[in-house]
């Protein structure tokens, strides 16, 4: 039997402790035995986090790195300026925050599933407006046939995973 700590305090001041009370045991989260589909959207998450999260690197990376990436792509030289620099830095920022965010939700992925589907599903559209933006900005075709399908890909694979773990969920309830 679990108590809050607190209630044997107000219990004491109110003149209400008796000796014989159970000691106070500290509250713990109850831990679910998780499912085999939750255990595979942990790993989904942390390795679509850790990929995203790498991004870091070009938020500090200096210029010349990112001209010489920029004509290693194909792209030729880098168009520059203070606009280029700012959404190059802040789209890697970006990357690498949706990074840390996959960490944080393959901690407990039943706790935070409504946020997991969320992000599943926006990560869907998204890949479409890549898709858009790849072809309207002309970018080279490996780059148009990899980036959108493997956004589909794993966040498809994650939605399938939590729906897979919600029905485990209600399994076993």
């Amino acid at each position: 039997m679990q108590i809050d700590p607190g209630e044997t305090v107000r219990a004491r001041e109110a003149g209400r402790y008796n000796a014989a009370m159970p000691t106070p045991q500290p509250l713990e989260r109850v831990r679910h035995p998780s499912t085999r589909a939750e255990r595979a959207l942990a790993w989904v998450l942390r390795v679509n986090g850790a990929v995203t999260l790498s991004a870091i690197v070009a938020v500090f990376m200096p210029l010349g790195w990112m001209d010489a990436v920029h004509a290693r792509l194909g792209m030729g030289p880098s168009p520059g300026g203070p606009m280029f620099e700012y959404l190059a830095r802040t789209v890697s920022a970006l990357y690498a925050i949706h990074g840390g965010l996959c960490f944080l939700l393959s901690t407990d992925v039943r706790r935070f599933g409504p946020v997991i589907t969320y992000v599943a599903c926006i990560e869907l559209a998204f890949a479409g407006v890549l898709l858009w933006i790849d072809v309207k900005a002309g970018l080279p075709a490996a780059w148009v046939l990899v980036e959108a399908p493997a956004v589909i890909l794993v966040s498809g694979v994650m939605l399938g995973l939590r729906v897979a773990a919600r029905r485990g969920e209600r399994a076993g309830s």
